[in-house]
């Protein structure tokens, strides 16, 4: 299990940032700067399944903005 996630604008979206935002303000999880993206290190097994729905519920079309990606 990943203990890390990204979270990347995608194609620049003007909206990635909103959510990024927005998911930080409603899960309480800090950030790194990661190239063009945000890093966010997870603690527990919950976060995993978490993330997923958060950004829905900020955005249904946040798929459409960020890109999320576990580190290997």
């Amino acid at each position: 299990m990943a203990d890390h996630v990204i979270l990347r604008p995608i194609d620049g979206s003007p909206d990635a940032e909103r959510i990024l935002d927005e998911f930080e303000s409603r899960t309480g999880l800090i950030s790194e700067a990661h190239g063009d993206g945000r890093r966010y290190g997870l603690h527990g097994p919950d976060h995993q399944k978490h993330i997923v729905r958060e950004l829905t519920e900020i955005d249904p079309g946040w798929t459409d903005h960020v890109g999320l990606r576990f580190p290997e």
